[in-house]
């Protein structure tokens, strides 16, 4: 559901329930669906008398863009796509959604159109693939069209050809029903008009009303949170052996901890259903146990080798350990308490004894020690 519920403008009139202003002002993609499906629904159940999507878009996914319109053919609440401001365009994906709505509006000096559909790499597509998905768009289309009684012959040229208009040449042949300059204008322009939704007729009365922008938390409809809801609790599993295998090419860098965390959120999210959101603060605090779990370990079994996060390695200089994977070449790895450090300096075989000398980040830097001083620290 929408987190946050936006910016309150305009005037109140006679307390009716404000109309909705929703911005698509970027890529349609999964989060945009996710956006305004979760909008919608919530429109639907407060008394919303219009929904207004304010577009200003180059296009995006197909599958998306379908999500967008399924929604605002079974919406219960009549939509108004608007190509707003001036300037702004109503491309490819937008070209459907504006099609697809109750009431289709644009700002001047705006346009729509080059509906035909692309790979999203841009690459070209086999001929015979092309004409298939071409022939579906057409067909989505002239479908929109004769839903809402539109120029069916411009849905098709543009998918087709990829025509644009400019917002007077989309009024004048039809392609939208209404021009405004502004939200004002535009709950003006549509006063009055009937339209047909799944709840029946509505005939507007917005002249004059109110209105709200909906705006929502960056994250709801980010590609994080997109990505946390699609793979769902495994994404962490997937975290956590990443940062395991991380840790053992980068021993002492704490990864282990956070890969506790992000196991831990794994085995919450089989108990609970969690947003992304809260995956992420879990997480978070997950984290903040886990390394403060750790620290307190090393220190009540009295860790000489960590006296902080930041400057344990100064714990180590001059002190011996063994070589647990043989160093040649010039590199290796060392065993420093429960730990396995990537070392460097003299060549040296497994079980060699070696004094740690300088460190260089996550990297101890070592010399050989003679047999009778070999006695481990």
């Amino acid at each position: 559901m929408i987190s946050v519920l936006g910016l309150w403008t305009g005037v109140l009139v006679h307390g009716a329930a404000p109309v909705w202003v929703i911005d698509l002002d970027d890529v349609i993609e999964a989060s945009s669906a996710r956006y305004l499906s979760d909008s919608l629904e919530e429109a639907s159940t407060s008394d919303v008398p219009l929904v207004v999507l304010r577009i200003d878009t180059p296009g995006g996914w197909m599958d998306s863009t379908r999500d967008i319109v399924k929604d605002i053919l079974a919406s219960p609440v009549p939509v108004a796509a608007y190509v707003s401001p001036e300037g702004a365009s109503a491309t490819s994906a937008g070209t459907y959604i504006v099609y697809a709505s109750h009431v289709a509006a644009m700002a001047p000096a705006t346009n729509i159109g080059s509906a035909t559909p692309v790979r999203g790499d841009g690459e070209a597509m086999e001929p015979n693939m092309e004409r298939k998905v071409v022939n579906d768009a057409v067909a989505q289309m002239r479908g929109y069209a004769e839903l809402r009684g539109r120029n069916i012959d411009w849905a098709e040229k543009t998918v087709r050809e990829a025509t644009n208009l400019t917002a007077s040449e989309a009024l004048e042949q039809n392609v939208i029903d209404v021009m405004a300059m502004d939200i004002n204008g535009l709950l003006a322009e549509v006063d009055g008009m009937t339209l047909a939704t799944k709840r029946g007729l509505v005939t507007l009365a917005t002249e004059g009303s109110e209105y709200e922008v909906i705006t929502n938390a960056w994250f709801e409809h980010s590609a994080l949170k997109t990505l946390l809801d699609a793979l769902g609790d495994s994404l962490w599993w997937v975290i956590g052996i990443v940062l395991v295998i991380g840790e053992v090419v980068l021993p002492g860098t704490f990864l282990i901890w956070f890969a506790f965390a992000a196991f831990g959120v794994g085995l919450v999210g089989l108990v609970f259903d969690m947003s992304g959101v809260i995956q992420v603060v879990v997480f978070s605090l997950l984290s903040f146990a886990s390394l403060s779990l750790g620290y307190l370990m090393r220190k009540r079994r009295g860790d000489p080798e960590a006296p902080a996060f930041a400057d344990r390695t100064q714990a180590y200089m001059g002190k011996i350990y063994t070589v647990v994977d043989a160093i040649e070449n010039g590199k290796g790895k060392i065993r420093v308490g429960d730990s396995v450090w990537l070392a460097e300096g003299e060549d040296c075989p497994v079980g060699g004894s070696v004094k740690v000398v300088e460190s260089r980040g996550n990297v101890l830097m070592i010399e050989i020690v003679p047999p009778d001083e070999s006695v481990p620290t």
